[in-house]
């Protein structure tokens, strides 16, 4: 199955889980915006922030205390420290989970996915980034090892730049999943 086989695969089962929620396929995060970088998102959940001074940080906020959206991010979150394992102990820096919640309170989306195979290193720190930055939470969905160890090399690189004073970006709300993560908890 290739990563867009899956993305179609998990698109409806997200839908199913998340009842009621706006879930969009391939979204463009700015639009209208001529000499602008607009980011495309694989999968991401609404609701979307995306008129000027009409941020939806209120709706974030209430959603992430919705007991199936928190159960299911919290959920991911588990599964994202188990991945990370003794690598916290390197330079990534894990929040508490109701931290994480609340990190990125300017988000353009709740959930910024990004499914990730055979791209360069530089293609998945833009993912990387793009979702840390859109969503209330990241998610990097790692379709191979190779993709997985690439996600934790960079995690602990931006960590690194953090701890030593260099100019970096916090990632900190971002979770790393494996492909077989994510089946596993839209099929619960």
């Amino acid at each position: 199955m290739t990563t867009k086989e899956y993305q179609n695969t998990i698109y409806p089962l997200l839908q199913f889980r998340l009842g009621g929620i706006a879930i969009e396929d391939e979204w463009v995060a700015f639009r209208g915006y001529k000499n602008h970088y607009s980011p495309r998102v694989d999968i991401a959940v609404g609701p979307f922030s995306t008129e000027p001074e009409q941020n939806q940080t209120e709706k974030y906020n209430y959603l992430v205390q919705q007991d199936n959206i928190r159960y299911f991010l919290r959920r991911l979150y588990d599964f994202h420290v188990e991945n990370i394992g003794e690598e916290k102990h390197n330079e990534i820096y894990i929040p508490d989970f109701d931290i994480l919640l609340n990190k990125n309170q300017n988000a353009r989306c709740l959930l910024a996915i990004e499914i990730e195979n055979k791209n360069s290193k530089k293609h998945i720190m833009g993912s990387l980034i793009n979702a840390a930055s859109l969503g209330r939470i990241g998610i990097g969905i790692a379709y191979s090892d190779i993709t997985f160890k690439t996600f934790i090399r960079i995690l602990n690189y931006l960590g690194f730049l953090k701890r030593v004073e260099k100019n970096t970006y916090d990632t900190t709300n971002f979770l790393i999943i494996t492909k077989e993560q994510m089946t596993t908890l839209l099929n619960e």
